[in-house]
């Protein structure tokens, strides 16, 4: 299987969160190939550096978050960098759907991947924790599933 990570799946890997448990069922998988955008390493930094801020982690566990994501960005994700098309067709995105800038470069980069895969390819999925995000991904004949709803 491929998959396409945005952030909101993503994190579920390093915080417990209600889909945290399908996601990294996914990484048990050794045919499985996971995708993330340009975006995604701030993002997650973000996330995690919130999560710290609230008192939700440590200090300790945002140190070892962080080391780990950076590991597994370097051996066991791929990443699809920042394109002038992907911004184009996120313009495009949200026009057509109530989407948040960053989500809408997350769905372009999803649909120029799926757009790229050779005829016979497995199919791409879309991981995202955001409904809006799934529904709009849907909408673009992108298959689709919130980890959310698979736990």
């Amino acid at each position: 299987m491929i998959y396409f990570l945005d952030t909101s799946a993503l994190v579920k890997r390093y915080l417990a969160e209600r889909g945290s448990s399908y996601v990294r069922g996914l990484f048990q998988s050794t045919d499985a190939v996971f995708y993330q955008t340009f975006l995604t390493p701030l993002e997650i930094s973000s996330a995690l550096y919130r999560r710290r801020r609230a008192g939700q982690i440590s200090h300790e566990e945002l140190s070892l978050l962080l080391k780990s994501y950076a590991v597994h960005s370097h051996e066991e994700y791929l990443l699809l960098l920042y394109s002038e098309s992907a911004i184009d067709t996120a313009g495009t995105l949200l026009a057509r759907h109530p989407l948040r800038a960053l989500d809408a470069i997350q769905l372009a980069s999803a649909l120029k991947l799926r757009d790229s895969l050779p005829p016979g390819t497995p199919p791409l999925i879309f991981l995202s924790a955001d409904e809006k995000l799934i529904d709009a991904a849907r909408q673009e004949h992108l298959e689709a599933e919130n980890p959310e709803k698979r736990s």
